[in-house]
């Protein structure tokens, strides 16, 4: 006996289970044995097949469910039930369409579904990352524009305190050469004296 499966349905395991419930319906059979024919052909427990049908599958094709019973009901006569099942094969699911589902719909799987999930949440992220970094930028170009300006006001403070201390060294320098003249001229002056002050000593001591 084979170990029934409890992982996730496909999309062609549904489609396999549709077929089997709307043959069983078409044929005057109960749901029951379809479940069971469907557990045994996709591995599966009846219960786990009729679970899936009622809970994801059923509203999906409800109109094909009509159709099947329309057809039971025409075929009362076995005689002419028998005739129908020569001339009429298995309708084939993927003519069946749910009136409630567009082309696109219809063709989108789970597969489909998932990966639009991701693309979706991929989208989202990179929305998120553009404008989380729109944000680091204005902030750091913010941060940029304040240093700019501090720097700016240092070195406008430094350039008027160069511009002081030339000043003042000139300043110096001036006073410096103007003390160098006075001195020039005191040594200038004690020089022209010391001649006549000799002759006084001398015509003191005769």
């Amino acid at each position: 006996m084979a170990l029934s499966r409890q992982d996730a349905w496909s999309a062609d395991e549904d489609i396999t289970l549709a077929e089997i419930v709307l043959r069983h319906v078409r044929e005057g059979s109960t749901q029951l044995s379809a479940f069971q024919e469907a557990g045994e052909k996709l591995s599966r427990t009846a219960a786990a097949c009729g679970f899936r049908w009622n809970a994801c599958i059923r509203k999906k094709y409800e109109s094909a469910i009509e159709m099947a019973r329309t057809h039971k009901h025409k075929s009362t006569d076995k005689g002419l039930l028998a005739r129908e099942e020569e001339q009429q094969t298995d309708i084939p699911l993927s003519n069946i369409k749910d009136p409630g589902l567009s082309n696109e719909e219809e063709n989108f799987s789970p597969h489909t579904a998932e990966m639009k999930n991701q693309l979706q949440n991929t989208i989202s992220f990179l929305t998120k990352l553009s404008q989380y970094m729109e944000e680091k930028e204005a902030e750091v170009n913010n941060t940029l524009e304040n240093k700019k300006k501090e720097l700016q006001h240092e070195n406008k403070k430094l350039e008027e305190e160069l511009h002081q201390v030339k000043k003042d060294f000139k300043r110096l320098r001036e006073d410096y050469k103007a003390l160098l003249d006075v001195m020039e001229k005191a040594r200038a002056l004690s020089e022209g004296a010391l001649p006549y002050l000799a002759e006084e000593e001398m015509e003191e001591s005769s």
